[in-house]
């Protein structure tokens, strides 16, 4: 995964003024090439990662999953943010040097497509062409190799290089008389180019070797200037020593780039091959890195800012300012809370429709760590009010008094579990916000006709959430408050309402002492109940637990007695009669309703005896 780079300085062919290194892979510490969005919120080149990617971050160390797809795709936000900042001359140059580097790995296939997708980008680019040349001669195929060799002859009619290479592929294709042309135009475009004087002596001095027109003077000259150099003469060329060590180099493609390599390039199917490839990768560098440095330098790159507009780093579900923005596995991007929403309903991408449901299932939404950096770096401003609306948006979800979220499903009260089985969207939604706002709290209403909830519910608190592969969860909630609707209301889908908490009557004096009474009686009762009732009651005594104990002070809540609520919770009681408990604030009055229902459950049914017959059978 390390690049040949260290992470400190600029790669090859970029310049370090350009204000650019937001852009710069991570691994490679080139400017991204096809960047892909990893799992765990960092970006990389493709490339970088690999076909299926590593097992871990290069930089969190998190385990990367492919989630829903075969392959890493790569970003459509990101490549829109290259293509708009980055000169196409600077990379195109990134693009030439990744492709060098990939044929000096051995890995021809995917020179070959980095240099076809340049050439796209840029028909005129001779580095490139260089470069799916050269992937071409490594895959075997001579005579395409030769048509973009030829085209960068053309179009570059005095770059000696260009010539060279075109004689090499002729040699292999076994045309020398061709080959000896190529060659002799090179050395009069460059007299001192010592390749090409190397492959114009072997074939000179090959027996049937081809004679042009000027071959043998070429000939002649270059094994004088040799001559020479021997005898302390001419100094175009090397000492023997050193041309010795420069042809090794050159011809068996060793040097830095060789061991590191070596297991790459085995993967070619022939030695010659690998040599070559080697051997153009060292003699190459020199030439197209100069070119690469002419690009960079005609280049004028303004800043990020300069080159984007907030409509490039725009949600296309909500139409704002990205917040939190998730990279999906298909390659999109949109706000963290968009997307969520919009899985509340469909399991897919709601650009390209792709399944989404392995993203879904494993829950974990993490933010593209590069957007917002390049957010930060670009619009500071913008961000920090987008960021204030957001603010602003969860303090009022926040406010326990208005508009609270409300839940309309089922009946529950004061300190009693209440569990829920979360499936609608807009509920979803809700529970979702309780917990982003930090209050985890909605209210609970049942249904009343005539209306869209009652006037009456209780505040529940979410304790726990189980989110399930499919989207639904399972919510632990417990009862809080009761509370009395003041206004009703909707927000995204679900009801909302202005509410005002409700609270039993203090009493002192002889009042107390005969609640006191009360209390002591009405509990004696809902003991003897738990203890003496039906088989439905001791099944409904099972799933809710044992009778609470009694409280010492029994005004201590506003909501009174806990033991009360459960025990309304497990009466045979209809809703109605539950919701009237439910509103009442005189604990006086509840208790004499729940002693009346207390003794009207234990007292035994009635005994009737059995009609007489008289002595002629007639009742």
């Amino acid at each position: 995964m390390s690049g040949p780079h260290s992470p400190s300085s600029p790669a090859p062919g970029e310049s370090p003024s350009l204000g650019l290194d937001l852009l710069r892979c991570p691994c490679c510490r080139r400017l991204l090439w096809e960047p892909v969005t990893a799992s765990c919120g960092h970006s990389f080149c493709k490339p970088c990662l690999g076909g299926a990617g590593p097992a871990r971050c290069p930089l969190c160390q998190e385990r990367l999953e492919l989630l829903g797809v075969p392959a890493a795709r790569c970003s459509v936000v990101l490549c829109g943010i290259l293509e708009r900042c980055v000169p196409p001359e600077l990379r195109l140059a990134a693009l030439a040097e990744r492709a060098r580097e990939r044929l000096a790995r051995g890995d021809a296939r995917e020179a070959l497509r980095m240099a076809q997708r340049g050439v796209e980008l840029a028909l005129d680019c001779s580095s490139l062409q260089l470069c799916r040349a050269e992937a071409l001669l490594a895959l075997g195929q001579h005579p395409q190799a030769l048509e973009e060799l030829d085209a960068v002859c053309r179009a570059e009619p005095g770059e000696h290089e260009a010539f060279f290479r075109k004689g090499k592929v002729l040699l292999e294709m076994g045309q020398r008389a061709e080959a000896l042309l190529a060659l002799e135009h090179c050395l009069k475009l460059s007299p001192h180019f010592q390749p090409a004087q190397r492959e114009m002596e072997k074939i000179i001095m090959e027996a049937d070797a081809p004679q042009p027109s000027t071959a043998a003077h070429l000939g002649d000259a270059h094994l004088s200037s040799a001559g020479s150099q021997l005898n302390g003469g001419s100094p175009a060329l090397p000492s023997s020593t050193q041309a010795q060590d420069q042809e090794g180099e050159l011809a068996d493609g060793r040097g830095d780039a060789g061991p590191e390599h070596s297991q790459d390039t085995a993967t070619l199917s022939q030695p010659g091959q690998r040599q070559e490839l080697e051997t153009w990768a060292e003699s190459q560098g020199q030439w197209l890195g100069n070119k690469e440095e002419t690009a960079a330098a005609k280049c004028t790159q303004p800043c990020l800012e300069e080159s984007l507009s907030i409509s490039d780093l725009e949600c296309s579900l909500c139409i704002r300012m990205f917040l939190e923005p998730v990279t999906t596995p298909c390659g999109h991007t949109f706000c963290k809370e968009c997307l969520e929403r919009c899985l509340d309903h469909r399991p897919n991408c709601p650009l390209c429709k792709h399944s989404l449901r392995e993203y879904l299932k494993a829950g974990r939404y993490n933010p593209t760590v590069l957007l917002q950096d390049i957010l930060l770096a670009t619009f500071p401003t913008q961000l920090a009010e987008r960021r204030e609306l957001h603010r602003a948006e969860m303090a009022e979800l926040s406010n326990l008094t208005k508009n609270i979220p409300i839940f309309v499903c089922t009946m529950s009260f004061p300190g009693m579990p209440c569990p829920l089985h979360v499936f609608e969207p807009r509920y979803r939604l809700m529970i979702r916000r309780c917990q982003e706002s930090g209050t985890r709290r909605f209210g609970m209403c049942i249904y009343e006709n005539g209306k869209s909830f009652a006037d009456y519910g209780c505040m529940l608190e979410i304790r726990q959430v189980e989110l399930l592969a499919d989207g639904r969860s399972l919510v632990d909630t417990i009862g809080r408050q009761r509370f009395r609707v003041l206004s009703r209301g909707h927000r995204d889908g679900y009801h909302t309402a202005d509410i005002e908490y409700l609270e039993d009557k203090k009493v002192s004096g002889e009042e107390l002492q005969e609640l006191q009474c009360l209390h002591e009686s009405t509990y004696r009762l809902a003991q003897r109940f738990c203890e003496h009732g039906d088989l439905t009651s001791r099944h409904i005594l099972l799933q809710h637990g044992p009778l609470p104990e009694k409280e010492e002070d029994i005004q201590a809540s506003a909501d009174g007695p806990a033991w009360c609520w459960w025990l309304i919770s497990t009466l045979p009681l209809e809703p109605s009669r539950q919701l009237s408990l439910f509103s009442c604030t005189s604990l006086r009055s509840r208790l004499r309703q729940l002693r009346h229902v207390l003794t009207a459950l234990l007292q035994p049914p009635p005994c009737h005896p059995l009609p007489q017959r008289s002595p002629h059978g007639r009742v």
